[in-house]
Parts: structure tokens; sequence; C-alpha cells
């Protein structure tokens, strides 16, 4: 289980990471009604950034599920990455910024994917502590 999650992980971060950077732009437009800056960047390069890390961090989910024995302590880096990215997005939602309603779909629709293999992960890391015993 942990390591086709981890599979489906790798596929999901590195799909969506790689759009996020390539329509950087057209995905800030779409997500706010105005301007919008983040640390005095504008939007659109902070979601170029994060799709560049998004892809990374979809690598590394490839690296950690094609190990022959799965590393535990990545998996469980990589579990308690999901759950801070399901808290960043409420806490994203919840600041002050011009949310479209699709970019308010888009961002609950990716939290909730995020929140699936998160709760796969730990059912996985779970399993894997039974049969160790």
């Amino acid at each position: 289980l942990l390591r086709r999650t981890l599979w489906g992980n790798a596929l999901f971060s590195v799909a969506t990471g790689a759009a996020l950077a390539i329509f950087a732009a057209l995905s800030a437009r779409a997500l706010t009604d105005a301007p919008l800056s983040v640390l005095g960047l504008d939007l659109a390069v902070v979601l170029e950034l994060l799709g560049l890390g998004v892809a990374a961090f979809g690598a590394l989910c490839a690296w950690v599920a094609s190990r022959p024995e799965l590393p535990r302590g990545w998996a469980r880096f990589i579990l308690a990455a999901d759950i801070a990215w399901v808290a960043a997005s409420i806490v994203v939602l919840a600041l002050p910024a011009s949310w479209t309603i699709a970019g308010v779909a888009g961002i609950v629709v990716v939290a909730l994917i995020v929140a699936d293999l998160a709760i796969l992960e730990y059912l996985g890391l779970r399993r894997l502590g039974a049969a160790a015993h």
C-alpha cells in the first residue's frame, strides 16, 4: 500500500508541479480577481517556484518508492509534508485575498487529494509497522 501510494504521490506531484510551473501566470490570473504578491513576489513567480518545488517533491516520492526496502524515515517525512500542505491550504484560504471560485475550488481539490494520499501513507506505514512485529 505504501509503495503504491508513494508512486501515486510522485505522479500527481510531478504532473501538477510541472503544470503549475509552466502555467504559473495563467494560474495566477485564474486564482484571484486582484493582483496578489507574497513576500514581495508576484503570485505568478510564487506559483512557478511552488510548482518546481512540488515537482522536486514528486521526484523524492519516486525515489523513496523505488527503493528495494522502503526508507521509513523518508516515508514519514513525506507524510508530514502532505499534512503540512493540507494545513497550509487552509491558511491560504483564510488569507485576505480575492480568491475566485476557481481558485478556491483548485486549492480545496488539491488539498483533498493530498489529504487522501496522507491517509493512505499513514495506513501503509502502520501496515509496515505491524508486519515488523
